[in-house]
């Protein structure tokens, strides 16, 4: 027992301290830690189970703008291990991991608090002159402070929680049990209501109705209704394209290609051509640079920057991340007595979506140092002016796709397998999520580097990004779908009795259409959710009202 505390305190530790983003990323997600639990923990099945159906309650819940609506990875790790503890049914995992999560709201704001104070240390060092220093704030004070408010709960609730978790299963009543049950299958509406408000448009809702009645009338699981939907949306994403170039074709005339002018650090004018491969002249000139990162550079650059959010705090959020990955650069094209001036410029306020998008702004930034450091009338407020300019817009675009399109549909993918009891369910969640992710991370920095913020902007503007955004919307809208008619797992019990005949409410509501009530549900807290009421009440109004229907025998749970 002692190892599975010290491994499932380490889990929550790196879960919350994001020192390199490719091994933390996933550990936000229950439905990774579930399983990973359940494999430290010597009981992986259950394990994946919880977190599994945890997973469902936290699909919709978007986690932007250094805002955390609920703690997905305290409720992940922390009721898992409560209900491996308690050999407790997997449903009942929603109803230990939720109490967790809100309390996790309380460790997140403390995290982050004491985090402020390292920023300011940061300044002192860059005042001083000591560049050094600021690998070291950026991941070791964190590290004590996601140890102490993390690591520590975690392990003593496997260490000496066992004795009290199986107690407390062993003394509540059956019926209790029961009704905290319909209390787990009315839960994952919460999160698919915060998918469809996310996703929903009023000419794309119609995909969310027909992905919910393909499940529930032709019994399609959820793979094949991603194939399908899948294929629907890239016919719209064709349709999309061949109407806009055929409008643009039709309306626009044939533009002149203007000449751009730079200005370069003497303060004459120098004119920019367009060549024939697309690049510029500018662009050429810079090969004639004496001071040049090189791929190498830019790889290791890459690398620093998934270490932004390993200090993320509230007062300048990602600045000291990114400070540490401007070392590197800094130090390559500027001798040592201006390295720390040069950094000061990055511990400002900043934040964006850091993996899949956001990366692009920050290749731009290197262009801009690299012109910096070779005498190119670039400041410093010219840097940071292009840097804040971009973050909301990639963050709009990059939370938009990651987190409210590709993520939920995979992990309604991933949840739904492991729910079957195949561990290729968090396994390809994991897997596939991050592999995609940070390729196109990948690739947009790069680009960034490559083109500049000229380029980034015409991206912004040319109407690809809406396009595409619809067609991910409409493979989500239909999972979604499928997800409400297979997870929302409740049913009406009640019976009555008219003469001699017996009348059953579910089989009368099986023969206008199967699944009305998971769906009635799922639309009324879908309506609760659009009138913004705060998530917090709508769990508390679950838990009542599924308790209080359970003991009325209104509602009961779909044995699997």
């Amino acid at each position: 027992m002692l190892l599975s505390a010290i491994l499932v305190a380490l889990l929550a530790i790196i879960s919350q301290w994001w020192f390199f983003a490719p091994i933390t990323r996933c550990m936000t997600y229950p439905l990774t830690t579930g399983l990973l639990v359940g494999i430290f923990m010597g009981n992986p099945m259950l394990g994946m189970l919880a977190g599994a159906n945890i997973q469902l309650v936290y699909l919709g819940w978007i986690n932007a703008g250094g805002v955390m609506p609920s703690n997905t990875m305290v409720a992940g790790i922390y009721g898992s291990a409560l209900t491996i503890l308690s050999s407790a049914n997997p449903k009942l995992a929603v109803t230990f991991a939720i109490p967790f999560s809100l309390l996790g709201l309380l460790m997140v704001q403390i995290y982050q608090t004491v985090n402020s104070f390292w920023v300011h240390r940061a300044d002192k060092a860059l005042s001083e002159g000591k560049v050094g220093q600021i690998r070291f704030l950026n991941y070791v004070p964190s590290f004590i402070v996601a140890f102490i408010v993390y690591g520590i709960p975690a392990f003593c609730l496997v260490m000496f929680g066992k004795s009290w978790t199986t107690s407390l299963i062993s003394a509540i009543p059956a019926k209790f049990t029961t009704a905290l049950e319909v209390v787990g299958g009315l839960m994952p509406a919460l999160g698919i209501a915060m998918l469809l408000n996310y996703l929903g448009k009023k000419e794309l809702n119609a995909f969310f109705i027909i992905g919910f009645f393909l499940t529930v009338y032709l019994k399609l699981d959820i793979m094949a209704i991603a194939i399908f939907s899948a294929c629907i949306a890239f016919l719209v994403f064709i349709s999309q394209s061949h109407s806009s170039k055929e409008a643009a074709d039709a309306t626009s005339p044939k533009k002149k290609v203007r000449r751009l002018t730079l200005q370069n650090r003497r303060g004459t004018a120098e004119e920019v051509t367009p060549t024939q491969n697309g690049a510029s002249a500018s662009e050429a000139a810079t090969i004639q640079y004496t001071k040049k990162l090189t791929h190498s550079d830019l790889v290791k650059t890459w690398l620093w920057e998934q270490s932004d959010e390993a200090a993320y705090n509230y007062e300048r959020l990602q600045a000291l991340g990114l400070t540490n990955m401007m070392i590197h650069p800094i130090r390559k094209l500027y001798s040592k007595d201006r390295q720390a001036d040069e950094l000061k410029k990055y511990m400002v306020f900043f934040n964006t979506e850091p993996h899949m998008v956001g990366p692009i702004i920050h290749g731009v930034a290197l262009s801009m140092e690299e012109a910096r450091a070779n005498g190119q009338n670039v400041s410093a407020d010219d840097i940071n002016s292009v840097r804040t300019g971009l973050m909301g817009p990639a963050a709009g675009i990059g939370d938009t796709v990651q987190q409210g399109i590709f993520f939920p549909i995979l992990a309604s993918v991933g949840a739904s397998l492991a729910l079957q009891g195949n561990y290729l369910g968090p396994v390809m969640f994991t897997v596939i999520f991050e592999l995609v992710i940070y390729t196109i991370g990948y690739i947009m920095f790069m680009f960034g580097y490559r083109k500049g913020k000229e380029s980034v902007i015409s991206i912004l503007k040319n109407g690809l990004i809406g396009k595409v955004t619809n067609a991910f919307s409409i493979v989500g809208l239909m999972v979604v779908g499928a997800m409400a008619a297979s997870r929302v797992a409740v049913r009406t019990p009640l019976v009555w009795t008219v003469g001699k005949s017996t009348m059953k409410l579910q089989s009368i509501l099986n023969q206008l259409a199967p699944g009305l009530i998971p769906l009635g549900i799922t639309v009324l807290v879908w309506y609760l959710v659009r009138k913004k009421v705060n998530p917090t009440w709508i769990i508390l109004g679950i838990f009542i009202a599924g308790i209080l229907l359970s003991y009325l025998n209104v509602l009961g749970i779909v044995k699997a």
